[in-house]
């Protein structure tokens, strides 16, 4: 499990159109689980919601700029 692999997510999810339209087609947490096994993104979810908290903050300093 890594904080790295849960950053990677969240900025995939951002960036990656088909990538964010596939996790939101998984028809549950051990299809999603499956998934993101696939893709090497193993993480908890302490991991996602750290990394969430860091993509937000740099959201919250590029408006305040």
């Amino acid at each position: 499990m890594s904080i790295n692999n849960a950053r990677r997510f969240v900025v995939k999810l951002r960036e990656d159109h088909n990538f964010r339209n596939t996790v939101l087609d998984t028809t549950g947490a051990e299809d999603l689980s499956l998934f993101l096994d696939a893709e090497g993104l193993t993480f908890d979810q302490r991991e996602l919601v750290g990394a969430m908290a860091e993509c937000m903050e740099q959201l919250e300093l590029q408006i305040g700029s």
